[in-house]
Order: structure tokens, then sequence, then C-alpha cells
């Protein structure tokens, strides 16, 4: 066998298949995502592994992808997961040949094992051990990890090693997976985005009611809704503090018991999130781990101020553009909350920096050129190599 010097040549927009899950915030990333890359041209394809809800299914619709498919395959980080991983791994593949792609972009470590000369773009979102290690305080390598998450692990770090190009949504995602999994390389970090709301939906911040909002998983540890909870109840004059998200766990059903003031929404579909956003006076998270936040930059987009926990990620995202308070400390959370409330002055001057910022930093047509660019480079890259020639 001979080595050509021949290449192929790229085309400008290669078509991409876009993995998603249907759970939390990966599908809101996914979707818009796609919506603004096949506004900017782009031939996209959508493979969504988990049932989706007809509101996914519109949105999935609405986005003008070329195909969309699903399939009931559990996540890596589910239980009894392992048949399913490879399954993921199998239909990767097969859509690559079917579909004729030219560059894969997974956000599941599971579709990003490929055996194929197509380039894979792997974004980070999460991890199981980052998340132990902030929400629970159990720092562990991918060497010493639990027996349960040794599979997971591995699988994560020959994720990281096999992708032609690896996006973290945060820097402090990016450190943590270096560390965590001894990922010597070069991680490019493009923040998530989100589309602008039109000003007419929004209230305007100095006539919004005192009604707070919270949106996540109350399960999770994560997410520190406890924390919320203790804090609530030391405010004089709450107003409405409403919960968006599931109370349930989905691997263990156990549920998450709530309590006054809080008043719980269970999950809540986008067009209602929306609405909601844009008369809240506050948003309010607490988590001890949220490599990101979507939900915080949808909440500053309609105008809501932002009480977060001050941790790595959200002072990188938002620097002087929030309230914060250490993720386990009720009384100063409850210090920080009332005087958001109490004076409309401080709301409005922390909401309009943290739209502002917003509006600068985490419109999804930015994100979208960033990816755009980077599907360009890395099918370039590919095709440059020189081709295997049979003699």
């Amino acid at each position: 066998m001979t080595r050509s010097t021949a290449t192929l040549e790229v085309a400008s927009l290669p078509r991409v298949l876009l993995t998603t899950d249907t759970v939390g915030g990966v599908w809101d990333f996914a979707w818009s995502l796609a919506a603004a890359l096949t506004g900017q041209g782009h031939p996209m394809v959508l493979l969504a592994l988990g049932a989706l809800s007809p509101a996914q299914q519109r949105q999935a619709e609405a986005a003008g992808v070329e195909r969309l498919y699903t399939a009931p395959l559990k996540l890596e980080w589910m239980r009894d997961c392992t048949d399913d991983v490879k399954r993921t791994r199998d239909l990767v593949q097969h859509l690559v040949q079917v579909e004729g792609i030219g560059v894969v972009h997974a956000n599941q470590f599971a579709a990003a094992h490929l055996d194929s000369d197509v380039p894979v773009v792997l974004t980070l979102h999460s991890d199981v051990l980052s998340w132990r290690a902030w929400s629970l305080g159990d720092r562990r390598s991918w060497r010493a990890a639990l027996p349960e998450w040794a599979e997971y692990a591995a699988l994560v770090r020959s994720a990281c090693l096999r992708a032609d190009e690896i996006v973290a949504i945060s820097g402090f995602l990016a450190r943590e997976i270096q560390s965590l999994y001894e990922v010597d390389r070069r991680m490019e970090v493009v923040p998530n985005g989100w589309t602008v709301p039109p000003p007419e939906r929004l209230v305007p911040q100095a006539g919004r009611e005192r009604l707070s909002l919270l949106a996540g998983r109350a399960w999770d540890a994560g997410k520190n809704i406890g924390t919320a909870i203790e804090a609530a109840r030391r405010l004089a004059a709450p107003g409405r503090i409403l919960l968006a998200g599931e109370q349930r766990n989905p691997e263990s059903g156990g549920m998450f018991a709530l309590g006054a003031p809080f008043e719980s929404l269970g999950h809540v579909e986008r067009p209602r999130l929306d609405a909601l956003l844009g008369k809240t006076r506050v948003y309010v998270s607490p988590a001890r781990y949220d490599p990101f936040g979507l939900l915080p930059v949808q909440a500053a987009q309609a105008g809501c101020a932002l009480l977060l926990a001050d941790i790595p990620s959200y002072r990188e995202v938002w620097g002087d553009a929030a309230a914060y308070a250490p993720p386990d400390d009720a009384d100063a959370l409850a210090r920080s909350w009332s005087t958001l409330l109490d004076d409309e002055r401080v709301a409005q001057d922390l909401a309009e920096r943290a739209q502002a910022r917003a509006a600068a930093r985490y419109d999804v047509r930015t994100t979208a050129t960033a990816y755009s660019a980077l599907y360009a480079r890395v099918a370039a890259r590919r095709a440059a190599r020189p081709l295997e020639v049979l003699p």
C-alpha cells in the first residue's frame, strides 16, 4: 500500500449530525443551536436519545432540521446502560453512512466513539465525576472512581481522547475534565447561547411583582434546592416563589419534598416558562454545581435580576452582573434575596447588567457562528489528509 498526496475538496457547509438527549439543558442547547445553524444554511440532522415530548417534537420541527431521528436509549450515566451505550455508538455509525454526514457533533460521550473517517466534535456539558466533586464533596479521578462509575469514567476519558475537537461550555468544566480524567488536550470554550426574546413580551423590571423563580430538578443534589427552601423561610415578605422542575427522581422514584412558601409547578413547557421569566423579579439558583447555566441566561435575557451561588462557573459566566451567596449559607442567601425583593432600584440595576452581558456574550447566533467555523475547520483538516491508495 502506498500513500498518495491526493486530497478531498471540502464543502463549505458540511452536513452535520447533531446528537442530543431529551433531559435538561442539553435539549435546549441542541435544538436552539440547530435552529440557528439551519438559519445560516447548514444542513442538519438531529438524533435525540430518549422520548420527545409533544413540545420537544414541535421545537425540533421548528428548528428546520432536514431529518429528525429518535431512539429510546439510556444515557451513559444511567443505571444498566451498557447495552444502550453500544447501541448508541452503532446508531451514530449507521446514520453517518446513510445520511452522508460530514461532521458528527456529539453531545454525549457514547456518541463520540466512531470507527470512521468522519470528524467528531465533542461538546462537554457536564460529567458525573465533577458533579460528585462539587455536589457531594467526593472528588476522585477516573482511576479512583467508585466501582459503579469505573466503566463510565473510562468512557468519558476515551471519548475525550478520540474526538477531533473538544468544546467545553465553560473554562471551569474544561479544567475539571482535564484534571479528573487526565486529558492533556486543548479544549475550546464556546459558551451556550439562547434566542433573545422580543421586548414586548417582557414586563419592565420596575413593574414586576415580588415574584421569584427557581428552575431545575429538585431531587438533584447539585441544584441545592434545600438551601433555597431554608433561605426562603427566613424572608419577612417572600412574595411568590415558584419552582419549575420535577420533584421525582426518575432513577429511584423518590420525591423531593417542598414546603411553604414554595409553589411547585412541576415540569413547565417552554412557552409557559418564557412567560414566567418575563415577569419574574428575581431568578434564584443556589446550585453547588452548574458548569454553565443556560437557565440563568434565559432569565437574564428576560429581564430578571440574578441571585446565584458563588461558585467558579457562575463567576466566570456572570462577573459583576449577578448577586452571589455561598451555596450552603442560607442566611447569606436570604439577605441578598431580601434586598432584591425589597429594593426595586437594586434589582433593576442588576437586571440591566445581566441583560446587557447576556446580549453581548450569550446570543445563540454567536454560538452557532463559532460552531460553524469549527465544523469547517475539522472537515478541512480531515480532507487534507493523504488518501490511502491501493496498488
